[in-house]
C-alpha cells in the first residue's frame, strides 16, 4: 500500500513537472517571438515615425492618410480582422478586430498616429521626420507620443497569435488620426459605432510612465478647451511716431487683459472659474504622500526654473488637482528680424486651461468670453473664438479588474509596487469612451517624462519601448486568465 502511493505520488509529480514545462513553454513562446523580431520592430517604428503626420496643418492631411494605410497593413499582417479606414469630417480612425477568444472578455486598445508641428525647427538635433535609433533612443516627433505607445499592443497580438495561433481575450483596435486636435470627431464616432466598439474593458497605448524602473498607473487627467482672443483698435496699422501715445495700441491693451486673469498669487480671477472645483480628498492625499517626487531634482532638469504656482498648493497638488490659464501664444505686429516702427492694428493670443474632475469644459469656455468681453478696453474690437481642443476631465478608481492586473504586470517587469497618480495632460478618448460607452479606460503605456514630447528633439527609450509589447503580452494573458478564473469559480458555485 506504501509502495503504491508512493509510486502515484511520483507520478503525479512527474505529471505536475511536464504539465508545469509545457506551460511555461507556452508563456514564453510570445515572448521568444518578440525577442527574434527585435530588428523588425526597430525598423517599423523608425518607418512610422518618418510619416510626419501633424493634425493640425492641412498640408499634412496626405500624411495623415499615409499613417493610416500603414496602420491598416500592419493590423493586417498582425493577424487582426476586418480591418478598416474610417473616415470623419477630418482625419481617419483604423479599426480591427480579433473576436474568436469564446467565453473570454473583449478588450478595446486606444492609441493615436497623429503628430503634433515640429516648431521651431531649429532647435532640432536632427531631422524631426528621419527618425534613427541612437544609442539606445528612437529620435523623431511622434517616437513616444503616440507612434511606439501604439505599436507595442499591435506587437503583442501579433507575437500571441502567431506563437499561439490564438487569444487569451478579443482584442478590438481603435486607432484615432485627431487626439492632438482634441479628438473633434471622435464622439461622434463613438455615438455612431456603438455596437461596433462594444467592449469589457477598455487599454490606452497614450501615456506614459514616470520613471523607469517603477511602474505608475493613472486613475486620472485633467480635461482641456483652447480659445483665440483677439482686439483690434485700428483699422490698419500706423506709424508708431505718428500715431503712438494717441491710440490704443492692441498688443498691450491685450497683455494687460490677459495679465490679469491671474493675479499674483496665480489664482485665476475669472469670474466662475473654481466654482466646481472638489477640494483634496483623503484619498488624493495620500496618493499625493505615496507618490516619490522629487522637485529639486526635476527644476533642475528644467534648467534651474523655479517652482511657481498657486498659493497654498504643492507642485504635484496644483499639476494633479487644481486647473490652469495659460497663454500658449501671442502675436501682433511685426514678426521678423530687426524692427518695424508701428503701432499695430489687432492682437492676437491662444489659451491653454487645463481642467480637474466636476469642472465642465462648456461652462469654462462661457466664463472665459464673459471675463474678456467685461474687461476688453473701450474701443476695441474683440473676437473671441473656440478652438478644437476640447475635453471634459477623466477619473476612474482604482480597484478595477484592469487596473489591478495591469499594476501587477507592471511590478513583475519594472521590480517595485506599482503606484497610482493623477496625470497633468489630457487625452480626450478617455472620457469619451466614459461617457458615451461606459467603459473605464486604463492607461498602459512606457513613455518618460522627458521623452521631450510635443517639443523639439522628442525621443522614445529603446528600453522602454520593449518592456512596453512584454507587457502587453503580460497583460492580455492576465486579463484572459482572470476571466476563466472567474468561470471556474462560478461553477464551484453551482
Amino acid at each position: 500500500m506504501h509502495a503504491a502511493a508512493s509510486s502515484g505520488a511520483r507520478l503525479f509529480l512527474v505529471t505536475i513537472c511536464l504539465c508545469s514545462n509545457v506551460l511555461s513553454s507556452s508563456a514564453n513562446a510570445p515572448l521568444d517571438y518578440l525577442d527574434k523580431h527585435t530588428t523588425q520592430y526597430t525598423k517599423e517604428l523608425i518607418d512610422l515615425v518618418n510619416i510626419p503626420s501633424i493634425s493640425s496643418l492641412p498640408e499634412h492631411h496626405v500624411d495623415i492618410l499615409s499613417a493610416a494605410k500603414w496602420l491598416q497593413g500592419r493590423l493586417k499582417t498582425a493577424g487582426l480582422e476586418e480591418v478598416k479606414i474610417y473616415p470623419t469630417k477630418s482625419q481617419p480612425l483604423v479599426y480591427g478586430q480579433w473576436l474568436h477568444a469564446k467565453g473570454a472578455p473583449t478588450v478595446l486598445i486606444y492609441g493615436h498616429y497623429d503628430v503634433q508641428p515640429v516648431d521651431p525647427l531649429e532647435l532640432w538635433n536632427n531631422k524631426p521626420f528621419d527618425a534613427k535609433l541612437v544609442n539606445g533612443e528612437f529620435l523623431g516627433r511622434g517616437a513616444a507620443d503616440d507612434k511606439g505607445g501604439l505599436l507595442q499592443p499591435i506587437q503583442a497580438v501579433e507575437a500571441l497569435l502567431k506563437s499561439e495561433g490564438k487569444l487569451p481575450v478579443n482584442v478590438k483596435f481603435l486607432l484615432e488620426g485627431q487626439e492632438e486636435i482634441g479628438s473633434p470627431d471622435f464622439e461622434t464616432f463613438l455615438t455612431q459605432n456603438g455596437k461596433l466598439l462594444q467592449a469589457d474593458y477598455a487599454l490606452s497605448a497614450d501615456g506614459g510612465q514616470n520613471f523607469r524602473d517603477q511602474g505608475s498607473l493613472a486613475i486620472g487627467l485633467r480635461g482641456a478647451i483652447t480659445v483665440e482672443v483677439e482686439l483690434q483698435t485700428l483699422a490698419s496699422d500706423q506709424h508708431s511716431g505718428m500715431k503712438g501715445g494717441t491710440v490704443l495700441n492692441p498688443i498691450n491693451a491685450l497683455a494687460k487683459l490677459l495679465a490679469g486673469m491671474v493675479d499674483d498669487d496665480h489664482h485665476i480671477t475669472v469670474e466662475g472659474f473654481y466654482d466646481d472645483v472638489r477640494p483634496l480628498t483623503s484619498e488624493d492625499k495620500a496618493d499625493l504622500a505615496a507618490f516619490p517626487f522629487d522637485e529639486q531634482a526635476e527644476f533642475q532638469a528644467l534648467g534651474g526654473a523655479l517652482p511657481v504656482g498657486e498659493k497654498g498648493f504643492t507642485t504635484l497638488e496644483r499639476r494633479w488637482l487644481r486647473p490652469t490659464l495659460d497663454v500658449v501664444g501671442i502675436w501682433g505686429g511685426f514678426q521678423g528680424a530687426g524692427v518695424k516702427t508701428i503701432v499695430p492694428s489687432k492682437a492676437t493670443a491662444k489659451v491653454s486651461c487645463r481642467l480637474v474632475p466636476s469642472q465642465n469644459p462648456d461652462k469654462i469656455v462661457q466664463a472665459l468670453e464673459a471675463h474678456v468681453d467685461a474687461h476688453a478696453p473701450h474701443g476695441a474690437k474683440v473676437t473671441f473664438r473656440l478652438l478644437g481642443f476640447k475635453a471634459h476631465p477623466y477619473s476612474m478608481p482604482k480597484d478595477t479588474i484592469v487596473n489591478k492586473a495591469a499594476a501587477k504586470v507592471l511590478e513583475e517587469v519594472m521590480g517595485k509596487p506599482t503606484l497610482f497618480y493623477r496625470e497633468g495632460g489630457t487625452i480626450p478618448a478617455m472620457a469619451l469612451l466614459k461617457n458615451v460607452l461606459d467603459i473605464d479606460m486604463t492607461m498602459f503605456s512606457f513613455g518618460l517624462p522627458d521623452d521631450r514630447i510635443h517639443a523639439p528633439n522628442e525621443r522614445y527609450v529603446e528600453s522602454m519601448y520593449k518592456m512596453g509589447r512584454v507587457a502587453y503580452v503580460k497583460l492580455l494573458q492576465s486579463i484572459g486568465g482572470l476571466a476563466q478564473q472567474e468561470e471556474r469559480h462560478d461553477g464551484s458555485e453551482l
